[in-house]
């Protein structure tokens, strides 16, 4: 089942998705060290003070990340990125996750049953918050009113550890089909940030029953970003230059897709940026980059 809506509004592609979220870290070895390390992402590219992971070692990258030593704190009350949510195939692969964030050992922060999908969160050396997550199947997700309803409930882990009872125990790295499912932001006021992500890129929301937050999607998926004002409501923007989001990618399946979009976003005034051919970044109310790349 998927969300449904009888408007007859814009919508995005229904195969737009999360290609890549960048980063900007104060000290790129410690950040690899737990992307790498702990996490299970493979290096594809690096230089001095960048680099470019993915969860085969292949382009394209999922987590692009950009060292400045000096870089302030983001305002614990400022807007930005509330966490990067990875995406694994399976609960056996996100019990293996777990599995590995404790041999490491590394922080867990908490776990949670959202109904709809399984979770683990947790910070990275610079606190930018990570969550790694398997979907349970679409058909089992619950809907009312045209809209999923996601909860959150503690988590069986138990249950989902029991996934590995036949695993020999060998880490290799997170599962290679880990994807970025989705990104969740955060944002100074709930009206403009609807009014960007609904209004000009074309996103569902797909639930908006959670008291200060807001959820939108493409193509039926629950949530590609998420948006909330639980500890930024009138918020500042951080610092250009913060420890934190530098921009997040939506893929795109093709040039019409972007070009449908780029007469809506100059016609809302919305700032724009043509890098190059198939790429477009733009930002949303409170300042937050978004890339809009063809896929």
């Amino acid at each position: 089942m998927s969300v449904t809506d009888s408007s007859t509004r814009f919508r995005i592609a229904g195969t737009a998705s999360i290609g890549y979220v960048h980063l900007r870290v104060r000290n790129l070895d410690r950040s690899l060290a737990f992307y790498l390390d702990v996490l299970g992402l493979r290096l594809v590219s690096g230089g001095a003070s960048t680099a470019t992971l993915s969860a085969t070692g292949r382009g394209p990258g999922l987590i692009v990340l950009t060292e400045k030593k000096d870089a302030p704190a983001r305002p614990l009350h400022a807007t930005g990125l509330y966490h990067t949510a990875i995406r694994v195939p399976s609960r056996r692969a996100l019990a293996m996750s777990i599995r590995r964030l404790r041999e490491a050992p590394w922080r867990i922060d908490g776990f949670a049953d959202h109904d709809v999908s399984e979770a683990v969160y947790l910070a990275d050396p610079d606190g930018n918050g990570v969550e790694i997550y398997a979907d349970r199947p679409s058909d089992m997700w619950p809907f009312r009113n045209g809209q999923v309803e996601m909860i959150t409930v503690p988590l069986d882990l138990d249950s989902l550890m029991e996934e590995l009872a036949n695993w020999p125990g060998e880490w290799n790295g997170i599962d290679p089909g880990a994807v970025i499912g989705h990104v969740h932001l955060r944002v100074s006021d709930l009206v403009p940030t609807e009014a960007f992500y609904q209004g000009v890129l074309g996103l569902a929301v797909t639930q908006r029953s959670l008291m200060g937050a807001l959820f939108f999607a493409a193509g039926g998926y629950h949530h590609h970003v998420g948006a909330n004002v639980w500890s930024s409501a009138g918020g500042e923007r951080p610092p250009a230059d913060a420890v934190g989001l530098i921009s997040y990618c939506v893929l795109l399946p093709d040039t019409a897709s972007l070009d449908a979009l780029l007469v809506r976003l100059e016609a809302a005034g919305a700032p724009v940026r043509s890098a190059d051919a198939g790429r477009v970044r733009t930002a949303d109310p409170d300042g937050i980059f978004v890339e809009l790349v063809v896929a």
